[in-house]
């Protein structure tokens, strides 16, 4: 089957346009964004005019401001007037520290001051509440159309305030104004700072400029000469604390000292540490004095034994002066005896007194020696004594040490304190005195190295770079506008968006005539008076489409029109078509199946006897006789009539009797139907015709309801030929640049008799 044919194809192209390879495909189309601005030029045109317009305006009304430069330098090196260290260091070159001058010289304290040094709160140009002209732009602003009595019936009375704070409030505007024209900055590798402002005036910026530079170094003076004479305030009071700290802490030192008696010389320190270190020196000696005494007693007692009572050989009666004489006595005795002894016997008298002076002399020798070692235990005795009454007194003086120790030991935390006390005060009177010194030497960390001159031209508004940037947005504005709109673009304009979107191929696509074109003449007369034309071509190549694109045997006979929502051009189209396939020679039949809202009958203004379908289908005969035959193009044409329940007679036998009487006596048959999308007797009347024709009207139908239509066409089983384009506007057409049938029928005129 025809139909049949055509859905499988439908189905296949489908599938061919939908295929993920084509969809995966990313590729910018360049030629399509640009046919897109093209046919969008005057979008983009008048919103760039629009912009430029209301730039101008605003531009040729702002006032000219001029800018003024001042160039200050910080310093890093100071010089030193004397050598100490200042109160206030001078500031540091590191970013953040130049940074922060930067907010000090923007600050709203600093830029107060130059508000109330200049006077700038009697200036119009910085107190709006002195300014009574109004700009242009000001009008713009729809808060100044409404009148003060309204505002204030609106939002109420103002509260009442004291004059004291509107001159608070008049100060605090100046100066958001003043730093709003206020700029400093710091060039890049660099430790100058530069301080622009902006006025109106070029000779009041250069002054706003210099004023500013001269306060900042003013008030650095000034920080640094308060912050000296805080430190020096500060000092004052902290010595004088300092001086009674040190007072109290050496006399409480001085009264503990009296309190535990610890009596300190000048040179020696404590008077128990010099008796206890003497007392012990002396216990020293004393034992070593023992120890030897004690040695030469032992060596006594080693000698004094029964058998040898001889002391002659100890030190000490070899030392004794008394038997040393006693020792010469003995010698000259015994050499007398000896000479004696060579002249006289033994019983000689002589010799008897010499024995006798000897034994006299012996005998003093040992009574000296007894008493010499009888004195050695005698010192022994005495060293023993000595020693254990140095230990008592030692022992003695320990104990009383340990207390003193421990006294001494809150003594020294006492005499700590008092000396921390004077090292800080003594710090302190020094540190006094260096800023005393230093108060009126004090210098800024910055200098003026470029005053601020009046500038020649003025740096707002830069008329050109507005203008180049009002068009640059305002191009951008108008392309962004450009693809929003042909993003919002909800209709079709080419048969390959259908078949893109939908899988349906297109038959053709029907030019929209001008009214000059038309003089007064219908479309359906046009038709056959302009054969040639482009309009009469287009009606052809939907019939040739029709006739060569399935097989052979399948050529449709019955042809059915419907589209999506009324006013798409279908009744015109049918009956064009119609009209133009009878003048070329075949049989062809209208029926106009729109029972809805009949028009042929009205647009051929037919005689009201002609038959209509109506009626033919409630059981009037039907006889060639009685159909209207249009003497223009031979055209056999069925019309229509008002009915309630059309598809009660679309699906009664007489509809099929009708259909099959109308393919033998006919070559063509169209049916003019209703629209899908209000209607479903479109869908009634699909299961009796070899094909359909969608109509779509150019641009206009939404996509959805085409959408809809088409799929409630599809579920229904209608056989899908196409689809046609009405009421193409082929100079907006032809701008779009598509290449498809419309761009010819515009561009090639030479073939088209119009």
């Amino acid at each position: 089957m025809y139909d049949q044919n055509y859905q499988d194809k439908a189905g296949a192209q489908a599938t061919q346009v939908m295929t993920p390879s084509q969809e995966d495909e990313d590729v910018i189309d360049i030629r399509a964004l640009a046919l897109i601005l093209l046919r969008r030029k005057w979008i983009i045109i008048n919103t760039i005019l629009f912009f430029t317009v209301i730039g101008l305006l605003i531009l040729f009304q702002l006032t000219p401001r001029y800018s003024a430069s001042a160039m200050l330098a910080l310093e890093t090196r100071q010089n030193q007037v004397v050598d100490v260290q200042a109160v206030m260091s001078g500031i540091g070159t590191d970013v953040a520290a130049i940074k922060t001058e930067i907010d000090v010289m923007t600050s709203r304290r600093l830029v107060g001051k130059t508000v109330d040094t200049l006077n700038l709160t009697s200036d119009p140009e910085f107190n709006g509440e002195l300014n009574t002209q109004r700009s242009f732009i000001s009008y713009l602003n729809p808060v100044n159309w409404i009148p003060d009595s309204w505002k204030r019936s609106i939002l109420g009375d103002p509260a009442p305030i004291t004059e004291e704070v509107r001159l608070a409030t008049e100060r605090a505007r100046v100066i958001d104004a003043v730093v709003s024209r206020l700029s400093v900055s710091n060039p890049p590798r660099s430790y100058s700072i530069n301080v622009s402002f902006e006025s109106e005036d070029p000779r009041k910026a250069a002054r706003i400029a210099n004023g500013v530079a001269d306060l900042y170094l003013t008030d650095q003076l000034e920080a640094k000469f308060e912050a000296t004479q805080r430190a020096n305030e500060w000092l004052n009071e902290r010595i004088f604390d300092l001086r009674e700290n040190v007072r109290a802490s050496e006399v409480a030192a001085q009264s503990f000292r009296e309190e535990n008696q610890l009596i300190q010389t000048a040179s020696a320190g404590l008077v128990s540490d010099q008796q206890l270190t003497q007392l012990n020196t002396r216990l020293i000696d004393a034992r070593t004095d023992l120890a030897r005494t004690r040695a030469r007693f032992s060596q006594i007692n080693d000698i004094s034994d029964p058998e040898n009572t001889d002391f002659a050989g100890l030190t000490e009666v070899l030392d004794s002066p008394l038997i040393q004489r006693l020792r010469e006595q003995q010698s000259e005795v015994l050499r007398n005896r000896a000479e004696l002894a060579t002249r006289y016997g033994p019983k000689h008298p002589r010799m008897i007194n010499v024995e006798a002076e000897l034994e006299d002399i012996e005998s003093n020798i040992k009574l000296e020696i007894r008493k010499v070692v009888a004195g050695i235990q005698n010192e022994v005795d005495v060293a023993e004594a000595r020693v254990s009454a140095l230990e008592a007194s030692l022992d003695q003086l320990k104990t009383e040490n340990v207390a003193v120790n421990r006294a001494q030991v809150q003594l020294r935390e006492l005499e700590r304190e008092a000396e921390a006390n004077r090292v800080l005060l003594e710090t302190f009177l020094a540190r006094f005195k260096e800023t005393t010194n230093q108060q009126d030497i004090q210098q800024a960390d910055a200098r003026i190295i470029s005053r601020a001159d009046p500038p020649l031209d003025a740096s707002f508004p830069n008329k050109r770079l507005i203008l180049i940037l009002v068009l640059i947005v305002s191009a951008g504005i108008g392309v962004g506008l450009a693809f929003l709109l042909e993003m919002l673009d909800n209709g079709y304009r080419t048969l390959d968006q259908i078949k893109s979107d939908l899988g349906l191929r297109g038959v053709g696509i029907i030019p929209m005539l001008a009214t000059n074109k038309l003089q007064g003449v219908s479309v359906e007369n046009y038709l056959l008076e302009k054969p040639s034309s482009s309009f009469a071509e287009a009606h052809r190549n939907v019939h040739a489409s029709l006739l060569y694109s399935g097989p052979r045997q399948n050529t449709p006979q019955v042809v059915m029109a419907t589209s999506s929502v009324p006013g798409e051009g279908k009744s015109t189209f049918s009956l064009c078509y119609a009209r133009l396939m009878a003048k070329s020679g075949l049989k062809v039949l209208l029926i106009e199946a729109d029972l809805r809202r009949p028009v042929v009958k009205a647009r051929l203004r037919l005689p009201t006897d002609q038959a209509d379908l109506v009626s033919v289908l409630e059981g009037s005969d039907l006889g060639g006789q009685q159909l209207y035959k249009d003497e223009a193009s031979s055209l056999h044409i069925l019309c229509g009539k008002g009915h309630s329940d059309p598809q009660k007679l679309f699906s009664g036998e007489k509809f099929s009797g009708l259909m099959s009487w109308s393919r033998e006596h006919y070559d063509l048959v169209v049916l003019d139907t209703p629209p899908v999308m209000a209607v479903s007797d479109a869908v009634v009347l699909s299961h009796h015709v070899d094909a359909v024709l969608y109509v779509v009207q150019w641009e206009t139908t939404p996509k959805k309801s085409v959408e809809s239509g088409i799929g409630q066409l599809r579920e229904a089983g209608a056989p899908l030929a196409g689809t046609v384009i009405t009421q193409v506007n082929i100079k907006r057409h032809q701008s779009y640049g598509y290449g498809d049938q419309g761009y010819y029928y515009g561009t090639k005129s030479g073939y088209y008799a119009n």
